[in-house]
């Protein structure tokens, strides 16, 4: 483990991209220690049986390279992969909008156990003519069995996989290939729809089967496929709308001079959040963002003016900038409240509370 972050570690890189170790796959360990003690398993088998787990998981983790590395070749880059006890999930950077390349990099992974486990059928088939492992004994012990299990575990990933629903690879095959038709947004409501019809299939399959873990991967998918379409409206939205769109034409133009009463004033009256800070001359000198005001009144410091407690950060922004751009660019900046100019001429403000009201307004 060479260092922490958040709640993984992380454990190396390749190809630029590092892999790292949620917290909770700790517990996956403890658990296949535990069955190894309680199973009758011999010594040689025990210790067979845990190689298998993080093979089976190494495995994962190449599946996962699989996602990255063909999305690297459309220009999208992958900030990490992380491992946890249900799985591994390569982090994309962002998703491509053309259907086509959504489709490789869904397929890259379950493609990478295809191979493995047809390589692994080759070599097994011509020297011992035997593909199918002797699941009754568990014989992980046995080198060659061991081989099979590996084989079959890989077809399994690459099958379980393509089932149809978010967040599976199959999910995502579907909706790409929709998505060439009718366009992403529809594409991901039909898909998520299928994913969610699969997911109560083993809910209920698993509840009469007294099947526990089939049942909660049901309902992580099932809360997954509403998760996604939901994404996708607001990323639609985001590609498709303009600042101009949402900007406020009518809002306060605060002075150096003015203390923070009237600023608690209009935050609740007029019900604006963050607020735009201008000179004697006119021009902007600062912002108020939320955050100062709600610790001012925290505080009690109201007769403090804004000319001793305001942000200097600015952003400026066209009309015709789509809304997503503006997003990444106060994300960067670290404000609140940007101006909106057109031919040098101030014309409107846009905050993150109109950007938060109008992407709860449409995505309902």
């Amino acid at each position: 483990m060479t260092s922490r972050i958040g709640n993984s570690w992380q454990i190396g890189a390749f190809w630029g991209i590092p892999v790292k170790v949620h917290w909770t796959f700790g517990l996956l360990i403890m658990f296949v220690s535990y069955t190894a003690l309680t199973n009758g398993f011999k010594l040689w088998q025990g210790i067979g049986f845990m190689l298998y787990v993080f093979v089976l998981f190494f495995c994962v983790i190449l599946h996962e390279y699989g996602h990255a590395l063909s999305a690297r070749k459309f220009g999208v880059a992958t900030k990490d992969i992380i491992l946890s006890p249900i799985g591994g999930i390569a982090r994309l950077e962002n998703m491509p909008d053309k259907p086509i390349q959504e489709f490789f990099i869904a397929i890259a992974g379950p493609f990478v156990n295809l191979v493995i486990g047809s390589i692994l059928a080759l070599v097994l088939y011509f020297s011992t003519g035997i593909l199918k492992p002797e699941f009754a004994y568990a014989r992980f012990d046995d080198p060659v069995e061991f081989a099979r299990y590996v084989l079959w575990i890989n077809f399994a990933l690459f099958l379980f996989n393509l089932i149809p629903a978010f967040p599976m690879d199959g999910g995502r095959i579907l909706r790409s290939l929709l998505a060439a038709k009718i366009g992403k947004v529809r594409a991901t409501k039909i898909a998520s729809n299928i994913g969610r019809l699969i997911a109560i299939g083993f809910v209920i399959y698993g509840v009469f089967n007294q099947q526990l873990t089939l049942s909660l991967i049901g309902l992580f998918i099932f809360m997954m496929a509403g998760k996604e379409y939901d994404q996708t409206k607001v990323m639609a939205l985001l590609k498709n709308t303009k600042v101009g769109d949402i900007m406020r034409t009518s809002f306060t133009r605060l002075h150096l001079s003015d203390n923070y009463t009237t600023v608690i004033e209009k935050y609740y009256r007029e019900g604006e959040h963050n607020f735009l800070i201008f000179d004697s001359m006119g021009n902007i000198s600062g912002s108020i963002p939320e955050l100062f005001i709600k610790d001012t009144i925290k505080n009690n410091t109201q007769d403090k003016s804004v000319n001793q407690m305001m942000s200097q950060k600015l952003a400026n922004v066209s009309p015709d900038d789509l809304l997503m751009e503006v997003i990444e660019l106060m994300r960067n900046e670290g404000v609140a409240i940007v101006s909106v100019t057109e031919n040098d001429q101030l014309v409107g403000v846009l905050d993150r509370n109109n950007i938060e009201s109008y992407l709860r307004l449409k995505a309902e």
